[in-house]
């Protein structure tokens, strides 16, 4: 009996030192800080070597990952239900996995930690779970430099 009782606590710590470094070693990005002179934004890689930043779609908390490779802000059908978005225009995506069905909404608020733009179109991809994925509608309006595990994000220069 006092064998089981030591093997079950062995098990138990073995299980609970795996989450912590799962957990650990799964971390997202960090954000550096928002400039606030030139409302620059810097932020370290996570450990999966993407970029994600925490903001919102009018308002609503979301989480999003940069993707230079999306040409629009995308969420999926269970965060667009969650923000609140309108049904949009119908539209179909070509994405990796084939083309999919989705809708087009346009004039939304997207903020990425101290950045934002308004009159925003956000791209609706049922099928997609996970993060937003913060696309080049929102990012070309912004220089953005990568140098090795940091990313910074500055607003463009008016012309």
């Amino acid at each position: 009996m006092k064998g089981h009782v030591i093997a079950t606590g062995v098990w138990l710590a073995l299980i609970a030192g795996g989450y912590f470094a799962f957990d650990r070693f799964t971390a997202r990005s960090e954000v550096s800080g928002c400039d606030g002179d030139t409302g620059a934004l810097r932020v370290t890689a996570a450990t999966d070597g993407h970029f994600y930043i925490e903001g919102s779609i009018d308002g609503v908390a979301t989480t999003f990952m940069v993707d230079t490779g999306a040409s629009t802000v995308t969420v999926g059908q269970r965060d667009a239900e969650r923000i609140g978005l309108p049904p949009g225009a119908p539209a179909n995506f070509h994405t990796a996995a084939g083309t999919v069905e989705g809708a087009m909404v346009r004039g939304r608020r997207v903020a990425a930690a101290c950045l934002a733009v308004d009159q925003i179109t956000v791209a609706v991809s049922p099928p997609m779970s996970g993060p937003a994925l913060l696309g080049q509608n929102f990012l070309r309006r912004f220089e953005m430099v990568v140098d090795g595990r940091e990313m910074t994000l500055r607003p463009r220069a008016e012309r």
